[in-house]
């Protein structure tokens, strides 16, 4: 049986904001503090961003073009991860069902550890 895979990538600015699920049309990279990242970005924010961090790097002064040879940070990983799986993902199919009818997050695609927390906390409704 065939099987097609579609990834739809949205627009972390809009999501964060108010999880509007807006399509991403393009991919920022940036490092900050050691860590590298890279941010989805839709048409209506790309532009703003890239200009916030074009004016940034006007102003700081170049480096030689190499990484720091100071080590990174360990990530620590909360002790309410299983093999660094979410609280989410470790829930059963009845058990997201009922999260997201209390957390009214229908759709949310990110859903934090804490979140996950208070509804263990409030009896699992």
């Amino acid at each position: 049986m065939p099987v097609r895979t579609v990834v739809e990538e949205y627009c972390d600015v809009c999501f964060s904001e108010d999880q509007q699920e807006t399509p991403a049309s393009e991919h920022l990279r940036f490092s900050w503090l050691g860590r590298d990242y890279v941010l989805l970005a839709c048409d209506d924010h790309a532009g703003g961003i890239r200009d916030d961090l074009q004016h940034l790097a006007d102003v700081a002064s170049p480096t030689s073009g190499r990484r720091s040879s100071t080590p990174r940070q360990p990530r620590v990983v909360p002790a309410t991860r299983s093999g660094g799986k979410t609280l989410f993902s470790q829930l059963t199919d009845d058990e997201k069902g009922r999260f997201r009818t209390w957390a009214d997050l229908p759709r949310a695609r990110r859903i934090a550890d804490a979140r996950v927390e208070e509804w263990t906390a409030a009896g699992r409704p």
